[in-house]
């Protein structure tokens, strides 16, 4: 799985490790949070690896799906949860900051599943494909950027894309769109901005990252064989549909 060093990733790839998965679990930055997910994985008595990645390199991700056929020969699940989120406005966005933004949150995304594909279709049983996408991405960023935004609205259009053309293979597609979660974003928020957010919010809290990682280990799982295509959110209320 993708962004696993710390927050979100990090509780999914211990709960998917939990319940008996080898993980394979990249980072961007924070490699100390890395190896401490992977020591937490190993105590669950399974395989655990980590590799640094720049998703914005299709070159890197390509070499790193390489190394784990090579390895382990195929997938049964693919998690995408790494992304960035800076806090610019949108008249202050350059045009540089956006296309890092779209190439890490969207290309990124893109170019991992497809490079996956083989390894998944390799693999044997229920396989399943899960993106972390953004309440964002669906209703406009309340407190996040527009530029994500798009990248997270361009990831729920590649999880139904990805869902129709890889269902003969019966690999399933699905998303998981979390609106505001105690990460280390929320935390970059003033104290006073991150509790008017909180009380907005219907359950009146915010998410906790081991909520998130349950509804991606669900959709990851057999319990979830009849689902694709669809979003999953964890969001406190703040979207009903």
């Amino acid at each position: 799985m993708t962004g696993a060093g710390g927050g979100i990733g990090s509780a999914t790839a211990c709960l998917l490790a939990e319940r008996g998965m080898n993980v394979w679990l990249t980072y961007a930055t924070g490699a100390a949070g890395a190896r401490e997910t992977v020591a937490a994985c190993e105590e669950h008595g399974v395989r655990a690896r980590a590799s640094a990645l720049d998703l914005r390199s299709p070159t890197e991700v390509a070499a790193l799906l390489e190394r784990i056929g090579a390895e382990w020969g195929a997938l049964n699940v693919l998690v995408n949860n790494a992304g960035t989120c800076p806090y610019t406005a949108w008249d202050e966005i350059t045009l540089d900051e956006w296309d890092a933004v779209l190439e890490t949150n969207a290309r990124g995304t893109f170019a991992t599943m497809r490079e996956a594909v083989p390894l998944l279709r390799a693999g044997q049983g229920d396989r399943a494909i899960v993106n972390v996408a953004s309440l964002a991405g669906q209703v406009g960023g309340i407190t996040t950027s527009v530029h994500y935004a798009a990248s997270k609205a361009a990831v729920l259009a590649l999880t139904r894309s990805f869902a129709r053309l890889l269902a003969p293979d019966h690999i399933r597609v699905n998303a998981v769109s979390p609106g505001p979660i105690a990460t280390a974003i929320t935390a970059q928020m003033p104290d006073g901005a991150r509790a008017a957010l909180a009380e907005s919010i219907p359950v009146k809290r915010l998410g906790r990252p081991s909520e998130v990682a349950s509804a991606i280990c669900l959709l990851a799982s057999p319990e979830s064989g009849f689902t694709t295509g669809a979003t999953y959110d964890v969001n406190g209320g703040l979207l009903m549909d």
